[in-house]
């Protein structure tokens, strides 16, 4: 399995984990980062979640705003 993202940042599993705290389906977080200009899939968001594509620093920045949580929070270092 292709890993696009530092294993130390997870960036991945933050996503997931704040899109369910949210209790959003990947579908309906895709639709509202659409929304947002972010065109991104419910297939690419599971692929973010798995670590299996990359995130650019955009992509990042959408989904903490979609998400309501601080842009560090998606991009901090896991301990």
């Amino acid at each position: 399995m292709k890993r696009s993202t530092p294993l130390n940042r997870n960036i991945g599993g933050k996503v997931k984990y704040y899109r369910e705290l949210r209790g959003l389906t990947q579908k309906e977080l895709a639709a509202r980062l659409q929304t947002c200009g972010c065109d991104l899939t419910e297939t690419m968001v599971g692929q973010i979640e798995i670590g299996y594509r990359a995130t650019s620093v955009y992509e990042i920045d959408k989904l903490a705003e979609v998400l309501h949580v601080d842009y560090n929070a998606l991009f901090a270092q896991d301990e």
